[in-house]
């Protein structure tokens, strides 16, 4: 299999076992919500993203449906291709990529106006020990700068390795700049700037994904939730809740400016309510304690796994199916003149001849004639390449109606193939050094006789 096909399939999987992740999220969410256990339902998200981007039903796949290849090698069986199933990742493929591009574009383009704001940007002169206290109290170890921006209406978080706060050009009371500081400096120390980062990323992939949107919304609401509950429950401020909340609503109330999706901030008109709401009946003695909350992480993590090999199961039935039902129309619509790529798998056919030895490769040679019933198969040569050319294949097949499918095994255990019937040819470009092995096998559903040669040039 070609490393663009893996990819193609890697990419599919992910889409599907991050789906089946965030599912259990949403439902561990709404029940931990609902008794006002909030900690760990932000944590959480991580383990979403991580079937996003980890390859848990790839691997499954892959390991599940193994047989051994040449040379004691092994390689996945299931990713078989017929021309329909070639053209149609072709068609999603090329959709998911135009996809992909345009998505990007539109994000580079609002990133680049974002910046050139940012560049106008200009130190705030606040009185260091205001912000180093918050810091220290916060064991902050890297140092984050402020500035201020004339055309930003909401204090910001930016930057990647070292952050920035970027305020607006106004005056502010003391304990409207403390809470900010609080806030802004706990979205820091909670990397929640880098868990919306990689939201972002995912949805520029996965764009396709009807769950990305809702995903990125949670990420977003349960930062801020997750950043609302540490200030007001877990920190030194001095400030009560209503205090802390209505800083946030004068700060949303003044905010209006676009910003792109990877900057933080008191902007958030559209689930302030239910942050609130979160809130309001929250108890800190009454939360999960750390051994329920690793104990919750690992069942999301089991019954995502579980259910994600469960939908691979299924995957693999369905693909499968679809292979052996267009196998039906790759013997009536063959083409002579494309060539194949496929995992080598000696599952389904019998071969029924298999020369084994190797010779140095000279520039022509002839095949003994074999017969060859239904389904099966045979390795007329093996043969040793010395570097990269080309193999040109003849074969004579009686009777001449009747259809075989030849071509190259290669040292990695791939089949490149093409189709013919009677007299036919194909040249095949032999990329590295290495044994092949030249593989003839009866497609029809008679029996035939193959003999025929090949020239090495």
């Amino acid at each position: 299999m070609r490393w663009s096909n893996e990819m193609f399939y890697i990419l599919l999987l992910n889409s599907f076992a991050g789906a089946i992740a965030y599912g259990f999220w949403i439902i561990a969410k709404n029940g931990m919500a609902k008794k006002k256990k909030l900690k760990y339902v932000y944590p959480m998200l991580g383990i979403v993203e991580a079937f996003f981007i980890f390859p848990v039903m790839f691997v499954y796949l892959k390991i599940s449906t193994h047989v051994p290849g040449s040379h004691g090698s092994y390689y996945g069986a299931l990713f078989l291709r017929t021309p329909f199933i070639y053209t149609v990742q072709c068609v999603i493929a090329g959709i998911w990529i135009l996809g992909v591009i345009f998505n990007l574009g539109n994000y580079i383009k609002e990133y680049w106006k974002f910046k050139n704001i940012l560049k106008k940007s200009f130190a705030y002169e606040l009185p260091a020990d205001v912000c180093s206290e918050i810091s220290q109290e916060l064991e902050m170890k890297r140092k984050v700068t402020l500035y201020q921006n004339y055309a930003v209406t909401s204090p910001i978080v930016v930057g990647c390795w070292n952050k920035k706060i970027i305020f607006p050009v106004q005056d502010y009371e003391e304990r409207e700049l403390v809470t900010i500081l609080f806030h802004e400096l706990v979205h820091i120390r909670q990397h929640i700037l880098e868990m919306k980062k990689i939201g972002i990323f995912l949805k520029l992939i996965f764009w396709c994904n009807p769950m990305m949107n809702s995903l990125l919304r949670n990420i977003d609401e349960w930062g801020e939730i997750a950043c609302d509950r540490y200030v007001c429950y877990e920190t030194a401020y001095p400030y009560t809740v209503k205090e802390y909340y209505t800083v946030a609503v004068d700060g949303m109330e003044q905010s209006h400016i676009w910003m792109p999706q990877m900057v933080t901030g008191f902007k958030k008109k559209s689930n302030f309510k239910r942050r609130l709401l979160q809130m309001k009946n929250y108890r800190k003695e009454k939360e999960m304690k750390f051994v329920g909350g690793i104990a919750l992480s690992l069942m999301l993590c089991v019954m995502s796994t579980t259910t994600t090999f469960a939908a691979a199961e299924g995957f693999k039935a369905g693909y499968e199916k679809v292979f052996d039902d267009t196998k039906v129309e790759v013997e009536e619509e063959i083409s002579e003149d494309i060539e194949y790529e496929e995992d080598f798998d000696t599952s389904k056919i019998k071969i029924v001849y298999d020369e084994n030895s190797d010779e140095i490769l000279r520039a022509s040679g002839d095949f003994a004639e074999q017969k060859l019933g239904k389904n099966e198969a045979a390795n007329l040569k093996s043969i040793s390449i010395t570097g990269k050319n080309m193999i040109t294949i003849s074969l004579s097949v009686n009777p001449t109606g009747n259809k075989v499918k030849y071509g190259l095994v290669t040292p990695d255990g791939k089949l490149r193939y093409t189709y013919g019937s009677g007299m036919c040819s194909h040249a095949f470009e032999v990329g590295s050094a290495g044994t092949y092995k030249i593989y003839v096998e009866n497609i029809s559903s008679s029996s035939i006789t193959v003999s025929g040669g090949y020239l090495y040039n």
